[in-house]
Order: structure tokens, then C-alpha cells, then sequence
């Protein structure tokens, strides 16, 4: 029996032998891929010696064959090939750049602050700043005192905040009207925290109650402290002031003693809430002692704000009742807008 004849298949041309390899050593040895220029990009990013070594098949020929020309001297084999110089595309320049930043990171002085040049710029022009003491002295050349001399020389940390005279340190009016000016325009857009006009209305009752020694609200007076406190604090970011930062903290400090003083923590009141929050958030900048440092804690906050139903206040229930009731519509809005930061200041 005869074996078939096998397929025929039709006459196709031979398939070329594998070219050598034409990427350079680097590549080769790390399997990528290499644009086989010279230099190839690859190795400029990596910082290499770009080489393009000879194949094994090409240097036999070239050892066996004799020179054409007697007079050449044979060219060594272990001679290594200078890679030409080649002007770098700018994809190569590219990644030159990036392996520069990868290997050498640039890391800039700390930035004091987060304020733009602008707004530095502005709070420096006693214009626009609205006079908040940030010109220089003419004379001396010194900066001015962000507050008056005879209250620089007074601190109040070292006391006990339960029975200290808070009167003492509450400083001249024009210097709290200045600050709270500075507050309202370059702190209070971050929040909507307070009514500017009904508290620079509180402010005022305070200094009315001073001048007719008649008592002060407590918890209008905290407000106040927290204020000034956040103010002085983002001024000391601006001017470098280490007067600022102290007056600042003894600020912070004065709040929780006029909270404490006032019952705060049994009878929580919604000018007290707002003491405590315009305080809650720069207490991260500050070393405030441990003896009020509790009441601007965030839960500690968030508790007092349940305790005055501020989380209740657009119920059903709740709704109902104001139907049929005159209710303080500035005190509702209040009300919302101090819950909707608790609510946002963790995301």
C-alpha cells in the first residue's frame, strides 16, 4: 500500500532570518523599548551611556575577513562605540526633565501662610485695610502694636478663669471695632457664622455696659474674645508678629473664661455656640490651657449644639410649631448655618 503523497503546499518564499538585534544594551538587558537613537531616549532620561554593541555574527566576519585596504589599521573589537551627539527631541527633553525632578526634588521654604499676595498686599495699604494697625511707624520704622500698650503689659493665662475680671482685658473700642472689621471681611466669608450687624450691635451694648458699670452678657463678651482671637491670629500669619500670636492665645483663653464664668457648659446659648466655634477653628494654632482647651472640642461642640435642638430645627414638628408662632427668622438662619458647619467640618 502506498503512502499519499503528502500535501503540496504552493511555493512560498523562504522566511528571512532574525535581524540582530538594533536596540542598544541598556534596553536589551532591561526588555524595553529603546527608539534606537543616539542617545536613545531611555537612556538620556536614566542618565546612561547609550552603546550599541556589535553582533556576535557581524564581529566574526569582521575578525576573519583581511582589511581591503593595508594601510587602515584593523579596528579593535574591545574598543567601545562614543555615542554620537544628537540633538534631543522634545519628548527626550521631556523625560530628561522628569528623571531631574524624580532624582533631585526642589523643596521650597515653608509658606507662613495660606493668604494670596494680593490679599497681603491689601491688609498692608492702611486703606484698604480699614486701619488694622499693619503700617509702619514713620519714625522708628518698627511695626505698631496691634493693641494698646497698657493691655500688652497684662496677661491672663497664668489666672483661674473662674473668677478672673474679664472687664480688665477687654481692650479699647476702636481696637475692637478694627478687629472685627477684620474679621468679617477676611474670616467670615470662609463660614457664615455670625450676623455682622447684630453682632457689631452686640459689641457696641458691651462697651455701653462698661461705661454705666452696668453688668455684661457673658456669653456677647465671649464672642467678642473669639473675635479678637481668630483676628489676631490670622494677622500674626501675615506680619510675623509674636505679639500677635500671644495676644491671640490669651484671646482664646479669655472665651472659655467667660464661658465657664457664665454657666456655659449647664446652659448652653447660641452666641455661646458661637463663641466656641469661631474659636474651633484656629484651636489647632494655639497652646491653650488645658482648663478651657475642652469646651472647643469638636464633639464637646456638637454636644452642646443637640443640647439646643439645633439638629431638630427643620423636623416636621418643629415646622409645625412656627406656623403658628412668631418665631426670630435671623435666629433660625443662625441656627442652620452653625449645624451646617458642624455637619461639614470633617469632610
Amino acid at each position: 500500500m502506498k503512502r499519499k503523497a503528502a500535501f503540496q503546499l504552493p511555493h512560498t518564499p523562504r522566511r528571512a532570518p532574525r535581524q540582530d538585534p538594533v536596540s542598544c544594551d541598556s534596553c536589551r538587558l532591561k526588555k524595553i523599548k529603546c527608539d534606537r537613537q543616539q542617545p536613545c531616549s531611555s537612556c538620556s532620561a536614566r542618565r546612561l551611556t547609550c552603546r550599541y554593541g556589535k553582533p556576535e555574527a557581524a564581529a566574526g566576519v569582521e575578525r576573519t575577513s583581511p582589511p581591503s585596504n593595508p594601510t587602515v589599521p584593523p579596528r579593535a573589537d574591545n574598543v567601545p562605540i562614543e555615542p554620537t551627539a544628537a540633538p534631543l527631541r522634545a519628548c527626550n527633553r521631556e523625560s530628561l526633565l522628569t528623571a531631574d525632578w524624580l532624582e533631585n526634588i526642589h523643596m521650597a521654604d515653608r509658606v507662613p501662610t495660606a493668604t494670596p499676595k494680593w490679599l497681603r498686599d491689601g491688609l498692608d495699604d492702611p486703606v484698604r485695610g480699614r486701619n488694622l494697625n499693619l503700617s509702619l511707624n514713620d519714625e522708628t520704622g518698627s511695626a505698631r502694636p496691634l493693641l494698646s500698650m497698657p493691655y500688652m503689659n497684662r496677661s491672663a493665662i497664668d489666672e483661674n478663669p473662674a473668677s478672673i475680671n474679664l472687664i480688665t482685658f477687654v481692650p479699647a473700642k476702636s481696637e475692637a471695632l478694627d478687629l472685627f472689621r477684620y474679621y468679617h471681611r477676611y474670616v467670615d466669608y470662609l463660614y457664615h457664622i455670625i450676623v455682622p450687624k447684630r453682632v457689631e450691635g452686640q459689641i457696641n451694648g458691651i462697651y455701653r455696659c462698661i461705661e454705666s458699670n452696668a453688668p455684661v452678657d457673658l456669653n456677647h463678651l465671649a464672642l467678642l474674645f473669639g473675635i479678637l482671637a481668630s483676628s489676631l491670629c490670622l494677622q500674626r500669619s501675615v506680619v510675623a508678629s509674636t505679639d500677635a500670636e500671644a495676644r491671640s492665645q490669651e484671646f482664646a483663653f479669655l472665651t472659655g473664661a467667660a464661658l465657664i464664668q457664665s454657666h456655659y457648659s449647664l446652659s448652653p446659648t447660641l452666641v455661646g455656640l458661637q463663641a466656641t466655634m469661631v474659636v474651633m477653628h484656629n484651636v489647632s494654632n494655639w497652646n491653650i490651657p488645658p482648663s478651657v482647651s475642652g469646651l472647643f472640642v469638636h464633639g464637646a461642640i456638637v454636644s452642646q449644639a443637640k443640647s439646643l435642638m439645633l439638629h431638630c430645627i427643620d423636623s416636621p414638628r418643629f415646622r409645625n410649631e412656627r406656623e403658628g408662632s412668631d418665631y426670630d427668622a435671623i435666629d433660625l438662619e443662625v441656627k442652620r448655618r452653625l449645624w451646617w458647619d458642624l455637619t461639614s467640618f470633617d469632610w
